[in-house]
């Protein structure tokens, strides 16, 4: 078996965390140019600002239209705008083509439609990463 592809991976919530899964060549001057090991470079939100929480999805937005703070917010032309470029493409999906989103089990890594596509443009999804007790969502 091949050696695992990098992975950047980003968790929005309940823990937010970005992390980036990747291969680095094993350092000292014994080492062998194909001698690699999977490590990990990570951000993780709580463990880097010592946070015994952070805010859910809404609670900064709330704060902010409670201060008067605008910036996080989009302008009623810039809003107007969008949806005049996405609503064609929403209409193309639902009523042309009828499409409905696939399903997936809650916590899971995603649809196995996505399997099937990663793999039809030759690629392979990797769910083992090597780093035992990383990313839960790597096991099985």
């Amino acid at each position: 078996m091949g050696q695992p592809q990098n992975e950047l991976v980003i968790r929005i919530q309940p823990d937010e965390a970005i992390y980036y899964k990747i291969l680095a060549k094993v350092p000292g001057l014994g080492a062998a140019e194909t001698d690699v090991q999977q490590t990990v470079l990570e951000l993780d939100v709580k463990k880097r600002f010592e946070l015994r929480r952070t805010t859910e999805a809404y609670e900064k937005l709330t704060h902010d239209v409670l201060e008067g703070t605008s910036h996080n917010f989009v302008r009623r032309d810039e809003l107007e705008l969008a949806w005049r470029i996405f609503d064609p493409l929403l209409h193309s999906l639902e009523v042309e083509e009828q499409r409905e989103p696939e399903r997936y089990a809650f916590g899971s890594r995603g649809p196995r439609a996505a399997d099937a596509l990663i793999q039809h443009m030759g690629f392979q999804r990797y769910n083992i990463t090597g780093v035992p007790g990383f990313a839960e969502e790597d096991v099985g």
